[in-house]
């Protein structure tokens, strides 16, 4: 009887016993938007070396928000057609296509502003989730073969919420995808890309062109 009695409390205590839940690695954040701001300082007296007077300029601030699985583009990465193709010439529906192919649970594609002459100001709109924390943008440097400057998975999380305010320095990128060593080289599109890095042509190399600054809303 006692033992009987002894197995009854044991299941009891069993059905009663409190469940401790695991630890969220990733706490569900409320989505939040940010404001792009793109600060360009490239001008004649930041590089007066070949500075390419009134036609520098810069193409629309574009990019996503994205998973931390995604990557739309990294330096030592190849270039996707998309990044070729807002390198070289500014356009952005390849980048687009490419994004949204990847779909609104994994991306989102972003959008804003022109630098039509540099330096100057330009801004996008953005919101991320906890599905897409991380944010990649790009803009062209013109005129020039395949360079451009952004950030690249850039992570907004901050604690169990979103950083208030993110301020990156910019360098120059080459996209790999053109042979070209100045600012209007002809074109020379290469055979196979080479990994993206920062650009080399000595006027850019070491320095920054701007800030992109990134403020929650």
């Amino acid at each position: 009887m006692r033992l009987l009695l002894l197995l009854a409390v044991l299941l009891v205590g069993c059905d009663t016993a409190e469940v401790i839940p695991e630890a969220d690695p990733d706490p569900v954040r409320a989505p939040a938007t940010y404001t792009v701001t793109f600060d360009a300082t490239w001008s004649a007296d930041t590089h007066p070396n070949d500075f390419p007077g009134s036609s520098a300029h810069f193409s629309p601030l574009t990019g996503a928000t994205h998973a931390p699985d995604v990557t739309l583009w990294e330096v030592g990465g190849t270039a996707t057609e998309g990044i070729r193709s807002m390198a070289e010439t500014g356009a952005v529906a390849t980048l687009r296509a490419e994004v949204e192919a990847m779909g609104v649970s994994t991306a989102t594609f972003v959008e804003g502003g022109i630098v039509g002459v540099s330096p100057g100001t330009a801004t996008a709109e953005l919101t991320v989730t906890s599905l897409r924390p991380l944010a990649s943008v790009v803009t062209m440097l013109a005129p020039s073969p395949d360079w451009f400057v952004g950030v690249d998975r850039l992570d907004l999380r901050e604690g169990d919420g979103w950083a208030d305010r993110v301020e990156v320095d910019l360098v120059v990128y080459d996209a790999g995808t053109d042979d070209g060593a100045t600012y209007t080289a002809e074109n020379a599109a290469r055979a196979m890309r080479a990994p993206i890095a920062e650009a080399t042509y000595s006027p850019l190399a070491g320095t920054t062109v701007g800030t992109l600054t990134f403020e929650r809303q």
